[in-house]
């Protein structure tokens, strides 16, 4: 019956169901099948929420709503383009780069690709590239954000698991950075092919100047975030609340750019976002205790041994089934849903947790930006105002890139869990 239930969320969020009721309603149709108690229901909502590291989630989710609305992003992006501006594609890895920049102020994908497409689409367009091609690299880049930390992906794998979300945000820095590394190359190998375009106006020095004390206020975040969890001086959820405040005061104070019917519609905003959130992760925990009580984790665990014990043949066959579920789920629903099934396989063959929750992160973070239905591909789509089909095209050199980012990632321990045993966390 519990693959029947399985089947039935799969064809209700193909069919564009929300996820959140998917998952609830699938798990009340197994409930009523099996008389099992309507009162688990509320219990399970309840404690899929209860966690104080879950309030980290909302905090991260403000921060980068209130740097949004004060207008930080255009400062960053005109810092980058100081980098890789004068580049043939200059433009290109700039947004790659201010979408590594951001991610260390966000932790979503999503709010990535609103972001920064909204500008950089248009302005790309207007300096000579391919609407197509500018959307493309927006989407594949705006993948990073789940990747590099503040994560929320992170926050929501540490609280399932019980693993330090500071080990978990220092793992997946070296990831992150390979991934728009990838996609640099995917961008420096199509350059020509593409004919992008440079910028061949100078900067002057005291512009240059100007442009850096800007953008110094935005880049101090990251620099708090990262630097009170590492150095023991706050946890995943005073940081966020740090971010949040430290955000506040650069936005009414500094660039006074926040009024108070902007920070009205802030806080909705964020308030709505986390409320979505919250919803879907109270109807996964019913979802995902079903799961668990008719062994279906342990079922999946002894398929796949019982056709290989391979270590690599194991991590390569996880791998593709993330992907490919990964194609219509966003980061956080299949990472609840995901991480009781193929946590205890991977532990089996002797991947460390924090290994396996940059892996799967990673692997579904690339699913936003792969069709049918990545969520980061339809916003760019929205914001282009392009066929998915159009972006579909240009965007498949950068979904290859990613994913030989995603098997350096997967195959060299070493190189993921150096930053967590360098800073004590292993």
């Amino acid at each position: 019956m519990i693959y029947l239930t399985f089947v039935l969320f799969i064809v209700f969020a193909l069919f564009g169901v929300p996820v959140a009721f998917s998952l609830g309603v699938s798990a009340l149709v197994f409930m009523l099948a099996n008389g099992i108690p309507m009162a688990l229901i509320g219990q399970k909502l309840f404690t899929g929420m209860d966690s104080f590291l879950l309030t980290a989630i909302p905090l991260f989710i403000l921060a980068g709503n209130l740097m949004n609305a004060a207008g930080l992003t255009e400062e960053l992006i005109e810092f980058s383009k100081l980098f890789v501006g004068r580049i043939r594609g200059g433009l290109a890895y700039t947004n790659v780069l201010i979408s590594m920049i951001f991610a260390g102020m966000t932790g979503a994908g999503v709010s990535d690709t609103a972001a920064v497409g909204s500008i950089m689409i248009p302005g790309m367009a207007r300096d000579g590239y391919k609407k197509d091609y500018s959307t493309a690299v927006t989407v594949i880049s705006s993948t990073i954000g789940p990747v590099i930390p503040p994560s929320i992906p992170f926050i929501v794998y540490g609280s399932i698991t019980g693993i330090s979300v500071g080990a978990l945000f220092v793992a997946g820095i070296i990831p992150g950075i390979l991934l728009g590394a990838s996609q640099m190359v995917a961008i420096f190998l199509g350059s020509r092919r593409h004919k992008l375009p440079r910028i061949e106006k100078k900067i002057p020095v005291r512009q240059k100047i100007r442009i850096t004390k800007c953008a110094i206020l935005a880049l101090m975040m990251p620099v708090i975030i990262l630097g009170g969890i590492i150095g023991g001086i706050a946890t995943p959820t005073e940081s966020a609340g740090i971010a949040a405040f430290y955000a506040l005061l650069i936005g009414v104070f500094v660039y006074r750019s926040i009024t108070p019917r902007k920070l009205i519609k802030v806080l909705i905003d964020s308030g709505v976002t986390t409320g979505a959130v919250m919803i879907l992760l109270g109807t996964a925990a019913i979802f995902s205790y079903l799961l668990a009580a008719e062994q279906f984790p342990q079922t999946v665990s002894e398929a796949v041994l019982s056709a290989t014990n391979n270590k690599i043949l194991i991590l390569l066959l996880i791998n593709l089934f993330l992907l490919v579920f990964g194609m219509f789920l966003d980061v956080v629903p299949a990472l609840l849903i995901m991480t009781p099934v193929f946590l205890p396989l991977a532990q089996h063959v002797g991947v460390d947790p924090i290994h396996y929750g940059v892996i799967c992160v990673l692997n579904l973070a690339i699913g936003l930006a792969t069709p049918p239905v990545g969520m980061c591909l339809f916003v760019g789509a929205n914001i282009a105002k392009l066929p998915i089909e159009k972006i579909t095209r240009p965007l498949m050199p950068f979904i290859i890139a990613s994913f030989l980012a995603l098997l350096v990632t997967t195959y060299w321990a070493d190189l993921i869990l150096f930053l967590p045993r360098l800073f004590g966390y292993l």
